[in-house]
């Protein structure tokens, strides 16, 4: 008599993309659950966001920086203003991430929520970039002395409409970030208190590191 072959294993649950938390957060977070934990799984979404907010931040202020030195070589500053961003953007990720651990633990797989809200800011500050090479260039008023051009200039660019996006997007998308973490926490956790806790604890202190890269645009208004 024949041997019955033994059924198949059962294949793993499969990881949503990162992207579905933007518009389903409470689907994103039952698709997530019967995964197994992964720290590293969304966290290419947090390092191109990152990368993208010191970009556009670097091109938002770089005429600023060529006014203030006509002709020299800039580039060390450019990279600067893009390594600086890049840091505190992934400094506000793993606020989120372990004061998001804090208040959910384990449960409500807070490396991997936070991470995919990144998705949410990602073509925001592609669009900021996009925005800021297309701008023309500050027109400095005469007579200012040549010590105060890169002020002057930087005055003027915080006015515009690409400083104020890029602003917003820093502080009002790490709001809107909470936001979709407590929907996710919420179906992870099943428990409202620990799911708004998970999404308030880590807001003021994520919030604000993402305001220090926008400041020396928002207080030279």
């Amino acid at each position: 008599m024949a041997r019955r072959s033994p059924p198949p294993a059962p294949r793993p649950a499969e990881a949503p993309l990162p992207a579905e938390i933007t518009w389903r957060p409470a689907a994103f977070a039952r698709a997530l659950a019967p995964t197994e934990p992964a720290l590293t799984r969304y966290l290419a979404a947090p390092g191109v966001a990152a990368l993208l907010s010191g970009v556009a931040y670097a091109l938002l202020v770089r005429p600023a920086v060529n006014l203030a030195a006509p002709g020299s070589f800039t580039f060390s500053t450019h990279l600067t203003n893009v390594m600086g961003g890049v840091f505190l953007g992934l400094f506000a990720y793993l606020i989120q991430w372990g004061l998001g651990y804090v208040a959910t633990r384990r449960a409500g797989r807070p490396a991997e929520v936070y991470a995919a809200t990144h998705t949410l800011t990602i073509p925001l500050y592609l669009l900021v970039a996009v925005l800021a090479v297309l701008a023309p260039a500050p027109v400095v008023p005469p007579g200012t002395p040549e010590t105060g051009v890169e002020r002057a200039a930087l005055h003027v660019l915080a006015g515009g409409a690409t400083a104020t996006l890029y602003t917003a997007v820093a502080v009002l998308g790490t709001v809107a970030q909470a936001a979709l973490a407590f929907v996710a926490f919420r179906t992870l956790t099943g428990s409202v208190g620990r799911a708004l806790a998970g999404a308030l604890l880590p807001l003021l202190p994520a919030a604000a590191v993402q305001f220090i890269n926008a400041a020396p645009l928002f207080f030279n208004r």
